[in-house]
């Protein structure tokens, strides 16, 4: 599953992002990642957790690692969040949105954020 998105956390960003699977038991577990920037701001993070249905929208609450660059400060941040896609037709095309907060590890900048997600793949 791959997306793009729209998103505001201090200032207005941009990015993507994409999931595979895989399962275990009867438990589908998301790896993958996101990349974004903006007005002073940019970063990628490493995003894991479960893949949690619910008729056609799919919950994914993460976690993640990465790195961040802001106001020309460096370093790497911890991610918590939760992204929620809405798949009409089961497969193809998906909207959703992204909510979370990112804590720099080492230097000031993060917070809160929220992203309008729009992509598709298979669920």
């Amino acid at each position: 599953m791959g997306y793009g998105f729209l998103g505001y956390q201090g200032g207005f960003q941009g990015g993507g992002g994409g999931f595979g699977t895989a399962t275990f038991g009867e438990v589908s577990w998301a790896f993958g990642g996101e990349s974004y920037g903006g007005a002073g701001q940019s970063g990628g993070v490493f995003l894991t957790g479960p893949l949690i249905p619910f008729q056609q929208i799919f919950l994914l609450p993460a976690v993640g690692l990465g790195g961040e660059e802001r106001g020309g400060n460096r370093g790497f941040l911890l991610d918590v969040g939760l992204r929620a896609f809405l798949f009409p037709s089961g497969a193809g095309w998906a909207v959703g949105l992204g909510a979370g907060y990112a804590v720099p590890l080492g230097f000031s900048g993060g917070g809160a954020y929220l992203r309008l997600l729009i992509g598709g793949g298979s669920p």
